[in-house]
């Protein structure tokens, strides 16, 4: 009989936000887990100040983490700020640990307690919860996500070195991991939905003629999002459309504007709830990654490529990691604009291996991602 494990989940996302590998993780733990999933308390989502249900045996909660990844520029200077204050963190750490001690009263008599950590700023509080076992799902590179004050880099490190068991989603985080102090990283990458994205009718309702073929985007849109590339796509493709989907960031956001002033056939319809992902992105004929390389996206392994796939949609890349060879068949990658522009219309003008796209989308199901990882958070070889 396998025992009854508490989970304390701690998301550096809402709920609420992106529909991604937190939300796909936790509702796929076992039936005997129950999950705390505790979201950073962000402005523009409502918080919950007690645990509320959300998904079966899930419960969310908001917590006062340090919003150094805010949208707005004058809040993260603000925790910047409070970041680099030994006074002001030592306060805020202080208040973290005892809202953190009235929440680990939620859990069960008897049950044993997990951390799940996707968030390094909940380490000055995670002892607060009394977990028995820690496991830090290191999601991307948090040092150079945004700018980290220099006295928190060290709680980062800390996670690293304390945590009984490290898993990453790429080659690259494995290596920072071990830079950080980890022992032994364990590598599961993001996953998919396979059936929703394969069943979906495509969406009939996207911007601009229906009848042109649809170049398409589906994620964030942020400093490493190539904006004079896919601009540069759409110039060279005035008889098809290119559709960009998803928030971008205010850094971002007057790019994207000119460039759609300037280029009548690219279009940001900005963020869609993720049950309408699917059926966007199975309007595609081609699927767009124009990731700027930069240290962090080096370490990205993203969701899009198996999205994608699963949608039977062919994918075209820049060299934004080296992790891209990888991928094999799934992806046409390119190594300037030029290249980029070329294997766009290659992919549009030729027929897709369908087949083989979603036979590489299942080797990525989240089904057999949580898998491995509830392996790795409950198993006791570790």
């Amino acid at each position: 009989m396998r025992p009854v494990w508490d989970v304390v989940w701690l998301s550096d996302i809402p709920w609420r936000s992106l529909w991604q590998r937190p939300q796909q993780l936790a509702i796929r733990f076992p039936p005997e887990a129950r999950v705390l999933f505790i979201e950073p308390w962000t402005l523009g989502h409502a918080p919950s100040l007690f645990p509320e249900p959300v998904a079966d045996r899930v419960h969310r909660v908001s917590f006062p983490f340090l919003p150094l990844h805010a949208r707005s520029l004058r809040l993260r200077r603000v925790a910047y700020s409070v970041g680099s204050s030994g006074a002001a963190t030592g306060g805020l750490f202080a208040l973290q640990r005892a809202w953190a001690g009235l929440l680990a009263g939620f859990g069960r008599r008897g049950a044993r307690r997990l951390a799940v950590v996707q968030n390094f700023l909940a380490r000055p509080s995670l002892a607060a919860f009394r977990p028995e076992r820690v496991v830090y799902d290191m999601i991307d590179a948090p040092l150079h996500f945004a700018p980290v004050p220099p006295r928190l880099v060290p709680q980062w490190e800390a996670l690293l070195r304390e945590a009984d068991r490290v898993c990453v989603t790429s080659e690259a985080l494995a290596r920072l991991a071990r830079s950080g102090g980890a022992r032994a990283p364990r590598l599961i990458g993001n996953g998919v939905e396979v059936a929703r994205f394969q069943e979906a009718a495509p969406c009939g309702s996207l911007p601009g003629n229906p009848s042109a073929p649809i170049l398409g985007y589906v994620g964030s849109i942020h400093s490493w999002f190539d904006v004079p590339l896919v601009s540069s796509l759409a110039k060279a493709l005035p008889a098809a459309r290119v559709v960009l989907v998803g928030p971008a960031h205010p850094s971002t956001r007057a790019e994207i504007d000119r460039a759609q002033r300037e280029t009548p056939n690219l279009f940001w319809v900005g963020p869609k709830p993720y049950d309408e992902v699917p059926s966007i992105v199975r309007a595609f004929r081609v699927g767009l990654i124009p990731f700027r390389r930069t240290p962090l996206t080096e370490a990205v392994n993203p969701v899009k490529l198996y999205e994608y796939a699963a949608a039977g949609v062919p994918c075209v890349t820049t060299r934004f990691t080296e992790e891209v060879d990888s991928w094999g068949d799934a992806v046409r990658i390119a190594a300037d604009a030029p290249g980029f522009i070329a294997a766009a219309i290659s992919l549009l003008d030729g027929d897709a291996d369908r087949e083989g796209l979603v036979r590489f989308a299942r080797r990525h199901s989240w089904d057999e991602i949580a898998s491995r990882f509830v392996d790795l958070c409950f198993g006791e070889a570790g």
